[in-house]
């Protein structure tokens, strides 16, 4: 139980990757918040381990609500060591197709969201001299995908984590992204576009660019976490690892 005693906070934990995160995080001992914008509380019961559990309801594009979501979790177990920025929106879109609103909301959720929450633990993290923070990126951003929104989004994660290391290094704090591979989540599943190939011709096509042959599950970025949390991972930071089963080793 690596991880007795610390307190990890997962946005985006309802489900899917995010709640894979939640089940890895409990497993190994650690108190889990489980946010998001659908109520966790579910899935929150269901988390093995010892240590405590809460689930809280945010929706994350919000700064008010991230700030009571950090006041909640404060005022719980007075600090997060562990912080795990996964909540994503990702809408199909192209240059002719956006509009400034729906801009502005993925940028909100999957790239402001970051700053808030890394801002509102940082103080407690620097004061313990420890500290995780893991963003979920995505490998989108080397491929020649046309969303345009969610690509560029994700691109700026890649680079806020780089930034985020830079200045807390210096405080026993490491800052890391997790770009999965292509994984059958209910979000990706959901999603609707017109015209172009299903979801399962999709899946089909990333499966011939991977060097492992088998289709991608939670478990896969939940193992990666599972290490960049770890004191194992003591030295490592700045880093976008990509568990994609080999995907990005073409450049596509």
């Amino acid at each position: 139980m690596a991880l007795d005693g610390r307190t990890a906070v997962v946005t985006g934990a309802a489900r899917g990757i995010g709640y894979a995160y939640c089940r890895r995080l409990a497993a190994e001992g650690a108190n889990v918040v489980a946010v998001d914008v659908d109520d966790p509380a579910d899935g929150v019961r269901e988390l093995p381990g010892g240590g405590e559990k809460l689930g809280v309801v945010c929706d994350v594009g919000e700064p008010s609500q991230v700030d009571a979501a950090v006041a909640a979790v404060l005022d719980r177990f007075g600090r997060c060591d562990i912080l795990v920025n996964n909540a994503a929106v990702f809408p199909f879109t192209d240059l002719d197709g956006v509009t400034i609103e729906l801009w502005r909301t993925v940028q909100a959720v999957n790239v402001e969201s970051i700053l808030l929450f890394s801002r509102g633990f940082a103080p407690g993290m620097r004061a313990a001299g420890w500290g995780r923070v893991v963003n979920t990126g995505s490998g989108i951003t080397l491929t020649q995908n046309r969303d345009l929104v969610y690509m560029t989004s994700k691109g700026t994660v890649h680079a806020l984590t780089r930034a985020l290391a830079n200045e807390l290094g210096e405080s026993g704090i490491t800052v890391n992204a997790i770009a999965p591979g292509l994984v059958p989540t209910e979000g990706f599943l959901g999603r609707t576009r017109t015209g172009g190939p299903s979801a399962e011709e999709v899946f089909a096509r990333v499966k011939d660019l991977q060097t492992v042959k088998r289709p991608s599950v939670p478990a896969d970025p939940a193992g990666a976490l599972a290490f960049l949390v770890s004191e194992d991972a003591d030295f490592l930071t700045g880093q976008i690892l990509h568990i994609d089963g080999g995907v990005t080793r073409t450049g596509a």
